[in-house]
């Protein structure tokens, strides 16, 4: 099918737009202003040499329930860019050797631009016209799907008030989170401490690519009440609480990471597709708060898109 297709967002809800779409036999863009795929699933070099090591600070890992995000997550294993993670139930997975590498094999035969920041969508006919900040020219489209954060999505599709609609149901919970390394590992050392539920202002901790680089989030209530405050702030008191558990290790900092729309507190309700236009939208604020759900969420539009466009 000859259709020209843009998928905002370089995220798992946009690459599994793009694979479904591509299964039609459409040929989309992915764009997104970023520079590298994978959205909240972020990988973060910590040295650059022969033997870099990599903090994971946004998802830590991904489990598979559907039989279609089974099958993606066999593939990986299979072809190594993919492993296991721990000794969960369910089963936890992760990227080899990074959490970007999941992504990256996965799309790499989809067309991807990084650093484009697409800054208007409107109606025009029965196409759709797009407005980007390189090109800034408008530019005609048969069909979009934007994977962006809801409230980001809201903005920027204030041309179809019926998304808009759905888009404005949903909130988001904030997130902090803090990189840091040992200056000699521990030796009982675990690679998951999982502090849910439990007094203090830390959700978890894990390990990156090695036992040497690791990431701490806040809870949710921290991240909401200071997701905001000054770097050197959050530096202090996330670090105290790390040091309550390592006690007797020098820890290092390496960064803070901050994201004012991590995890999603509450799902948007209603159309995902305009009624009219052959826009539509994806992401976990659809489904919930998971990588598997942000996939699934992306095949949906895809088949609405695809659906309209027949």
């Amino acid at each position: 099918m000859s259709k020209k297709v843009i998928i905002i967002g370089s995220g798992i809800a946009g690459i599994s737009s793009s694979l479904k779409l591509k299964s039609y036999g459409i040929n989309s863009i992915i764009v997104d202003k970023g520079n590298f795929i994978g959205g909240r699933i972020s990988t973060r070099e910590a040295e650059k040499n022969s033997s870099s090591s990599f903090f994971f600070h946004g998802a830590q890992f991904f489990t598979a329930k559907t039989p279609e995000f089974k099958k993606i997550i066999s593939t990986g294993v299979n072809e190594k860019y993919i492993e296991e993670f721990g000794n969960f139930d369910p089963k936890r997975y992760r990227g080899n050797k990074t959490m970007r590498d999941f992504l990256l094999n996965l799309s790499k035969e989809l067309n991807i631009q990084q650093k484009v920041k697409i800054i208007g969508i409107k109606p025009d006919n029965y196409k759709i016209k797009v407005l980007d900040n390189n090109v800034k020219e408008w530019i005609s489209y048969d069909g979009v799907i934007s994977t962006l954060p809801a409230p980001q999505n809201s903005e920027l599709l204030n041309q179809f008030p019926s998304l808009q609609k759905t888009l404005n149901t949903g909130s988001y919970h904030a997130c902090i989170a803090l990189m840091f390394t040992f200056e000699e590992i521990p030796s009982d050392l675990n690679t998951y401490y999982d502090f849910y539920k439990k007094p203090g202002i830390l959700s978890w901790m894990a390990y990156g690519s090695n036992l040497n680089v690791w990431t701490a989030h806040t809870n949710e209530a921290f991240s909401n009440l200071n997701y905001y405050k000054d770097e050197n702030f959050l530096k202090e008191k996330i670090m105290s609480s790390i040091k309550q558990f390592f006690f007797s290790s020098k820890i290092k900092f390496h960064s803070l990471h901050v994201w004012k729309y991590a995890k999603v507190a509450k799902k948007c309700l209603g159309p995902q597709i305009d009624p009219k236009h052959t826009v539509a939208i994806a992401g976990d604020f659809l489904e919930g708060p998971n990588v598997e759900s942000a996939f699934i969420s992306g095949n949906k539009a895809a088949n609405l898109i695809f659906n309209r466009l027949k």
